[in-house]
């Protein structure tokens, strides 16, 4: 439907499931530029917290699927903006609401470290605000965990070339 977010390997779309009308946020990220920098394991560690996750602090991973040239995660979008617009919008943060903000994003984080990852890019851009104003942590693509498929490293030994890359994604 639109473009709602630009970021280093590609873009988030507002896209609709035509046989049921629902929205989601479909995440489409270019594999050239993963290759090139080397970000395979990131992007290996976020798809394995999108699908291990059940939390309601954590966005929703739907469906993830890849063609020759793209990853593509599809995501509940979340319609109530993101943590900066809203500090934006508000200037001054009254008390009250910063406690708020601040506890509902310390059991956020908690959520993730207890499926085994680091999120590594939390800033308010990065925490959404669902319908009801509650949070939401999104874009894990400098995520890791301790598997040895979200290490670098893994991806550049002799053992595994790019060729391989698209069936260990998958």
């Amino acid at each position: 439907l639109r473009v709602i977010g630009k970021g280093a390997f590609g873009t988030v779309r507002l896209v609709q499931r035509t046989d049921t009308g629902r929205v989601y946020a479909m995440k489409v990220m270019r594999k050239d530029d993963m290759v090139a920098n080397e970000q395979w394991a990131h992007v290996r560690a976020e798809r394995d917290l999108l699908a291990e996750s059940a939390s309601p602090w954590v966005v929703q991973l739907h469906y993830s699927f890849q063609d020759r040239h793209c990853l593509y995660l599809i995501m509940e979008f979340v319609s109530g903006g993101d943590l900066m617009t809203l500090l934006i919008k508000v200037d001054t943060m009254p008390e009250p609401m910063a406690r708020f903000y601040a506890a509902e994003c310390v059991l956020a984080i908690e959520s993730v470290h207890a499926l085994g990852f680091i999120h590594r890019d939390i800033k308010p851009d990065n925490v959404l605000l669902d319908a009801t104003g509650h949070v939401k942590l999104t874009d894990f693509g400098l995520a890791t965990g301790f598997h040895y498929s979200h290490d670098t490293s893994y991806y550049l030994s002799a053992d595994n070339h790019s060729s391989q890359l698209q069936v260990d994604l998958d």
